[in-house]
């Protein structure tokens, strides 16, 4: 056994001595042979560089003498002078320097002797390229005189296959020209101070209207309702309707803005003003939708906003039945379809009527004072905002005679979880002592005219029908929205117009004319029925016998009333200034107050729900 190890042991450790011995003659041999390709490479260099510059020469003149179109002879460029040929630009007309000459060099792809030029074979036939077959590869990169060239690498073939062809029309040239930056396709009034358009506006964008006030004493308030139920979302703000209260003369304007004007929304462009309050929520602009919403009125119509409240459509439902339904002045009949049941599913097509609402003193229910504010089928968006302005004031009316303002830091909490608001309980608390005083007279309303401050415009982009804001007229309204009553209106507003109702039918005449006549400033009360004969025609008693400052001719235009039915009776102990009764053909949606406009029975809905 201890023998068979020995032998064992001897025999690695043979292998192992053998195995070192190969290694080493394989170094030695692989070092010999890198010294032997290292001394081959440098004649076969020596040689290259011999030859290069006097073949790169004779082959661009070669090329230089052919035409461009003509394919090249298949014999080998005849050697001409070895003075090295230099490519330089023809001079011009202008005083551009002349390029520095350069020369082309060749890159040798093979091994082959540097003094033979490879013959064509038989089978080579004449190709469309510049250089002949078994030619050098020519590198058209002008290298500047007498700078040497890294050569390349050999490669061990016999076969020459050009890899570019020259083209003797790339002239370098002595200069190159900067290419002009991108100029802007538009200029914006807006640059510097917001984001430029990412798409070019479908109008011009407007300057900024500059601010229009800027008194303490001025709070300026946007009432917002967007066309969604609980859980829908922003959306779209369908109602906006502006409040100014200045609190020096204890007096509120509210303004209905179209939601279809278009305006710009600053970072934007140019867009429907309904559509601000949602861009705002979608971006990183300071105070999110409220902030882009007040800059975007602050940009378009100088006012600055101080607060806002917002509502939905179930949030105004709810409002309407705390407040126990809600009583509102219908001065127009209005017809449109509703839900016969609100609880009805709205899908289905046997669940509506086309209902009209007659004129008169109304009691509406929250869905029906939904479908008051929202209806549009047969009028506008114009009178739409009139009718939700009439809402807005009967609401504070009825709030104010229910005595909820003195309850206001008990409700204020609720109110919180239904109104979407900037408004601290602190802030409303400042507004309560003039909520709970105002008359009704010194609240003004105003809302514009298609063609006088708005213009009917249609996009040429996807064909919107929008407003464009006409501003030359436009501004003088937020003037006068903005400042205190004129002397016209406070000369109304000191005139005393006792309203009774001589109809007979008892449907709140006098409501109906008072809530007018307030609008315009004048200082209305409601007296009832008249308790006499019913009247066809609307009779107006003038106790004052003024002929010069009076306000007659208002009240006989708002009241739709003619000459002949006016009645001067002078009495320096008047209890009023003026007498209104009523007649069945009070409507001041007709201009005019003439026989052939009254209607046969009252403006009331039958048994079947048409008006009669």
């Amino acid at each position: 056994m201890r023998t068979g190890l020995w032998i064992l042991r001897r025999a690695l450790w043979g292998l192992l001595l053998l195995v070192a011995l190969l290694s080493t003659f394989g170094y030695a041999v692989y070092a010999a042979n890198g010294i032997l390709n290292e001394l081959e490479q440098r004649e076969r260099r020596a040689a290259h560089d011999e030859v290069m510059e006097g073949t790169a020469t004779a082959i661009a003149v070669y090329l230089r003498g052919l035409p461009h179109e003509s394919p090249l002879n298949e014999e080998p460029a005849p050697t001409v002078a070895t003075e090295p040929v230099a490519l330089v630009q023809p001079a011009t007309a202008t005083d551009t320097p002349p390029i520095p000459s350069a020369t082309l060099t060749v890159t040798l792809t093979h091994t082959p002797r540097p003094t033979e030029t490879p013959q064509p074979t038989a089978t080579d036939e004449p190709t469309p390229t510049l250089i002949p077959t078994n030619t050098p590869r020519i590198n058209p990169t002008a290298i500047p005189t007498n700078t040497p060239r890294p050569s390349a690498t050999p490669v061990p073939t016999e076969t020459f296959t050009p890899t570019e062809t020259f083209t003797p029309s790339v002239t370098p040239t002595a200069s190159i020209t900067p290419t002009p930056s991108v100029t802007p396709t538009a200029t914006y009034v807006i640059e510097g101070t917001y984001i430029a358009p990412y798409l070019t506006p479908v109008v011009e964008i407007p300057p900024r209207v500059p601010l229009m006030e800027d008194d303490p004493e001025i709070v300026n308030i946007a009432l917002l309702g967007s066309d969604t139920t609980q859980g829908g979302g922003i959306g779209r703000t369908d109602v906006i309707i502006l409040v100014s209260v200045n609190k020096r003369e204890n007096t509120v304007a509210m303004w209905h803005l179209p939601r279809d004007l278009l305006v710009y929304i600053p970072n934007h462009t140019m867009d429907r003003i309904n559509l601000a309050f949602a861009y705002g929520a979608r971006s990183e602009f300071p105070g999110g939708s409220f902030g882009l919403f007040k800059e975007t009125i602050l940009y378009n119509l100088g006012i600055e906003l101080d607060y806002y409240a917002r509502a939905d459509f179930d949030d105004f439902q709810m409002i309407v039945e705390k407040l126990g339904g809600l009583e509102v002045s219908v001065d127009c009949a209005i017809s449109d379809w509703r839900l016969i049941d609100p609880e009805l599913d709205p899908t289905l097509e046997e669940n509506w009527e086309y209902y009209t609402l007659p004129i008169g003193r109304q009691k509406l229910e929250p869905y029906m004072a939904l479908w008051y504010a929202r209806s549009r089928q047969t009028t506008n968006d114009f009178d739409r905002g009139r009718r939700q302005m009439d809402l807005l004031r009967a609401m504070w009316y009825q709030a104010r005679e229910t005595g909820l303002f003195e309850q206001v830091t008990d409700l204020w909490p609720e109110a919180a979880a239904i109104i979407d608001t900037n408004m601290t309980l602190t802030d409303v608390l400042g507004f309560v002592p003039l909520a709970a005083s105002l008359d009704m007279s010194n609240i003004a309303r105003y809302s514009g005219s298609v063609g006088v401050h708005y213009t009917a415009f249609r996009t040429p982009d996807d064909g919107r029908e929008v407003f464009l804001p006409n501003r030359d007229e436009l501004i003088p309204l937020i003037k006068d929205f903005l400042t205190p009553p004129t002397a016209n209106r406070l000369s109304r507003r000191a005139t005393t117009v006792e309203v009774v109702d001589a109809s007979a039918w008892n449907i709140g005449f006098d409501a109906v004319a008072a809530d007018r006549l307030a609008w315009e400033g004048f200082a209305a009360l409601r007296g009832g029925a008249s308790g006499g004969p019913a009247r066809d025609l609307t009779v107006l008693y003038d106790y004052t016998g003024q002929t010069k400052g009076s306000v007659l001719e208002d009240l006989m235009r708002v009241l739709r009333v003619g000459e002949a039915q006016v009645i001067v009776e002078p009495n320096p102990n008047r209890g009023v200034d003026f007498r209104v009764e009523i007649g069945r053909g009070y409507n001041s949606c007709v201009l005019g107050s003439a026989e052939d406009d009254l209607r046969r029975g009252p403006p009331v809905a039958d048994a079947a729900g048409d008006a009669g």
